[in-house]
Order: structure tokens, then C-alpha cells, then sequence
């Protein structure tokens, strides 16, 4: 069997979960002998092709800036040719995509489709489904992701800075304004309504040109269900970690007093780094606890890096570092992960990953992170916007010698990406072996 995994992003120019998610899921049916390729775009006028970990990558060009019929799927992006040329050439049984972007979207999905292969769409995102990105509520409180026009226009607008007063009004605007979308400034406002209706089409689109739909957590699962992805095609696969023994060997004994609090993620509000420096700023010097964050830097963020820095400044005990390869050591070398999540995760990986390494974790009360931690039992769970309570929590962690014992102790064994690949397999042989049960 050959299958090709497609990506929205890739190594070596962009490493977030996806990535690492396509990237162990590629190992992982390579290693059960299955024949994979990974595809994404690149921003360039010429394909590149070129090896990771053992697995062959084809980045297929795309231009550097889109153009409005691009971005909004009317017609293919420029240098479409291609990626059909491309995949035409692979023989290959399943197309199997995990983005959904104008650079990997419906177009590619569908010619995989009309190129006779066997279809596959993971979605790792809350942006699949909400407007805001974020899957919370007017950005408040966990939404149950169905698409409701009024309201998702109303929490969309809010995001843009509308007031909540006026939103409403705005939402309630009829859908043949759509055309105004394209209008500078104020069209987008007006034709809201129609955004969200536009939104709810797309999954139909999504699923009617993809023979599975794999949510990889049990709030997204749910999310899909409530706008109509039939149960026939739509399947739970959550996520894992890589080989438990590469993370779990670098685990390094007690070592003093100090307690070691770390966050390891990006540079992104959503990740909630402000919130966790502004809480842990808020503990008393006379405490023996540092603050280690390990933050990836896309440059895109670079105003709100600059903020958080200027706010951790005048706290010697805050520590910043690039992300870099050592994951495992820095883990190793923490009591505890702070998950400060400010949207509704769909994992995330390195909160397996602490799991697996014998940390606890105090994450957000929030989606994926809810799902994954036990509160009181391997990691503490903290509203997510409360900058008080996560003080609290880090202060409750520190003084605690009782709990922290306990909640290292309460680990459970994590899934891995063999679990999660030899799962994915079954998808893949389920499809290629039964035609009949796969649109």
C-alpha cells in the first residue's frame, strides 16, 4: 500500500503540532510497512523534493502572496498543476490530508478524489469548524462547535473588536450581503451572516470529498457530529507520543529544593505564555521556584514576544529559550509543564509528551488539555483566563511537597504513535479492501 500524507506546513520551515503529528505518523506506518510520502506547499515558484527522518517529502510550489479568488477556493492557487501532475505520478491507494488551507484544501482533496485514490481528512484544528479559531465562545467559555450563523457571526465580529452590543444587529444581516465581504473595512462586518453560512458549507464540502473524517479528540469529535459529518465516515483516533523509551529515558532523579515550573510550546497568544508569566510574577520571592519557557519564534508574533519579555523582566527567576532539539532533556529537567492554553486544543502533543516523561501538568481547564489531564490526579487543571487561580495553582504546586509526589505518581501509561498508526491503518485497509463502504 502506498499512501501520501499532506500537510498545510512542513519541516524544515515550520515545526508545530501538525508537523509532528504527520511526521511520527509517516515513521509509524513506514514501520509497518507501509509505502509513505508526505506533500505540503511551499512558498516558491518550483517543486523540491527532499528527505525527513527517512521519509520522502515533495514540497509542490505556491505563490507568495494569494490572490482573493485563492483564499476564498473559487479557483485553485497558482501552481496547482503541479501537485495534480505530482500526484498522479504517486500510484498511490490513499490521499490522506491533514489541513484544510488554501494552499491544502478542498481542491487538493478533491482531485486525490477524482484521481481515484481513497480519501482521508484529519482535522487537528478548531479553525475547520469556528470562525474565531479558537472554539471559544464570544472568547470566553468552550463552545459546542455548531455552526449557528446569528451567533457564530456575533462571536466572529466580536473577535474583530465589534462590541457585543453590536454585533448582534450585525449578525442578523441578511446572507445575500455576501458579495460585500470583498469591501475594505466594513464589508466583512456586513456580510457576517453570510461568512458563517459559507462556513457551514465548507464541512459539507469537506465531507462529501473525503471518505473518512478523523477527529483526533473527543471535543472535536463531538463538534463534527453536531454539523452533520455522519457517523459512517466521521472516526475518533486521538493523538500519541513517539517511542515512550526516548522520551522516558532522560528522566533525571530529584535534585534540590528549587522547584522548576516550564512551559514549552510557541510564541502565539493563544499558547497563554502572558497569562503564565503574569501569574507567576504574582508569587512571592521567598519561594524557590523558577520559570523556564522554551518557546518556538515563527516571527510573526514578534510584538507580542516583546511584550511578554518587557512584563518578565524585572523577575530574574523567568528564563527564556529558544525551542530547540532537546525536548526530552528539558523535560527531564522540569517538576512541572504549564499548559496555559488559551483556545480549545485538540491535544496538545507535549502535554502525551510530560506523560510520558513522569511530569505533571497544570494546564487549562479547557478542551483537549481537559480531556487529557485528571485534575488532582496527574496535573491540575486552572480556568484559563483567571491569572489569579493560575497563581494559586503554581503556589499551591510549589508548597505542596505531598501533592507533587502524589501527582507524579498518578501518571498512567500515555497512548503512543504506534497505537495511533496501526489505528490509522486499519482506516486505510477498512477503505482500500471494502469500495463499497467508502463514500
Amino acid at each position: 500500500m502506498r499512501v501520501v500524507q499532506c500537510a498545510g506546513f512542513y519541516y524544515p520551515d515550520s515545526v508545530g503540532g501538525t508537523e509532528v503529528y504527520v511526521d511520527f505518523l509517516a515513521q509509524g506506518l513506514r514501520d509497518q510497512g507501509i509505502d509513505t510520502v508526505v506533500a505540503a506547499p511551499a512558498m516558491s515558484s518550483l517543486p523540491l523534493e527532499y528527505g525527513h527522518n527517512g521519509i520522502d517529502v515533495f514540497r509542490y510550489p505556491t505563490p507568495k502572496i494569494w490572490r482573493r479568488g485563492e483564499t476564498t477556493g473559487r479557483v485553485p492557487h497558482r501552481f496547482f498543476e503541479v501537485f495534480e501532475d505530482w500526484l498522479a505520478r504517486q500510484r498511490a491507494d490513499v490521499y490522506h490530508q491533514h489541513s484544510w488551507t488554501t494552499g491544502c484544501g478542498l481542491w487538493h482533496i478533491e482531485t486525490a478524489k477524482r484521481l481515484g485514490l481513497k480519501t482521508v481528512l484529519s482535522v487537528h484544528v478548531p479553525a475547520n469548524i469556528c470562525m474565531r479559531g479558537t472554539m471559544l465562545l464570544n472568547g470566553r467559555s468552550a463552545c459546542d462547535g455548531q455552526i449557528v450563523p446569528a451567533r457564530c457571526a456575533s462571536c466572529w465580529l466580536q473577535s474583530k473588536g465589534v462590541p457585543e452590543i453590536a454585533s448582534w444587529p450585525l449578525a442578523a444581516l441578511p446572507v445575500s450581503l455576501g458579495p460585500l465581504a470583498s469591501v475594505p473595512h466594513v464589508g466583512p462586518a456586513l456580510a457576517a451572516r453570510s461568512l458563517a453560512v459559507q462556513k457551514r458549507q465548507q464541512i459539507d464540502y469537506m465531507v462529501a470529498a473525503a471518505d473518512r473524517v478523523v477527529a483526533v479528540c473527543g471535543w472535536l469529535h463531538r463538534a463534527l457530529r453536531a454539523n452533520g459529518v455522519p457517523d459512517r465516515k466521521l472516526v475518533l483516533n486521538r493523538q500519541g507520543v513517539r517511542s515512550l523509551s526516548a522520551i522516558g529515558a532522560h528522566r533525571c532523579p530529584e535534585k534540590n529544593d528549587t522547584v522548576r515550573v516550564g512551559f514549552l510550546g510557541r510564541w502565539d497568544r493563544a499558547k497563554g505564555i502572558h497569562v503564565l508569566v503574569d501569574a507567576f510574577k504574582r508569587l512571592s520571592l521567598d519561594l524557590s521556584v523558577t520559570l523556564d519557557i522554551r518557546a518556538a519564534d515563527s516571527g510573526a508574533n514578534s510584538k507580542f514576544k516583546t511584550e511578554v519579555l518587557r512584563a518578565a523582566s524585572c523577575d530574574p527567576r523567568i528564563r527564556f529559550r529558544e525551542v530547540g532539539n532537546e525536548v526530552e532533556n528539558f523535560l527531564a529537567s522540569i517538576d512541572v509543564l504549564a499548559v496555559p492554553s488559551q483556545w480549545m486544543e485538540t491535544g496538545p502533543l507535549v502535554v502525551l509528551e510530560a506523560f510520558a516523561a513522569g511530569i505533571p501538568v497544570i494546564g487549562s481547564d479547557l478542551g483537549g488539555i481537559r480531556e487529557l489531564v485528571c485534575h488532582d490526579q496527574d496535573g491540575l487543571l486552572v480556568a484559563h483566563d483567571d491569572v489569579s487561580a493560575w497563581a494559586d495553582a503554581l503556589q499551591r504546586f510549589v508548597n505542596d511537597d505531598l501533592l507533587r509526589m502524589r501527582l507524579r505518581s498518578g501518571i498512567k501509561p500515555v497512548r503512543t504513535m504506534f497505537d495511533v498508526s496501526r489505528e490509522m491503518a486499519a482506516i486505510y485497509y477498512d477503505l482500500t479492501t471494502n469500495s463499497n463502504d467508502a463514500a
